[in-house]
């Protein structure tokens, strides 16, 4: 039977242990700050580019008009759609309903038939 002494452990004649310099500037950390550098840079640019198309968009759908509504203000839906209120473009009810504002007339109201 095998016995170990208590705090001390065996040894392999193969097993390379290695000292971590963490001070010290390698190729490995250059390359990683450049790959960081750029990284930033591109995801930066790529978020500004997709808020941008979602800006564009928003403002064509808050502007879009049609013979219909030549206001173009969105139209709400019937019965119960939100309406009015202290908004840019704030919505407007469809032919044959009216906007019935709340107690705040600045949260706006729900469409009801005529």
């Amino acid at each position: 039977m095998l016995s170990r002494s208590c705090g001390t452990e065996p040894s392999a004649p193969n097993i390379v242990h290695m000292k971590i310099e963490w001070r010290k500037v390698t190729w490995y950390s250059k390359l990683l700050a450049v790959i960081v550098f750029f990284a930033t840079f591109i995801i930066a640019f790529d978020l500004g580019v997709l808020w941008e198309q979602t800006y564009i968009e928003m403002a064509l759908f808050q502007t879009a008009g049609s013979p219909e509504n030549p206001s173009r203000q969105p139209v709400s839906g019937g019965s119960g759609a939100p309406c009015g209120g202290f908004i840019r473009n704030a919505p407007v009810c469809a032919s044959g309903f009216h906007c019935k504002l709340g107690r705040v007339a600045d949260k706006g109201g729900i469409c009801v038939p005529d």
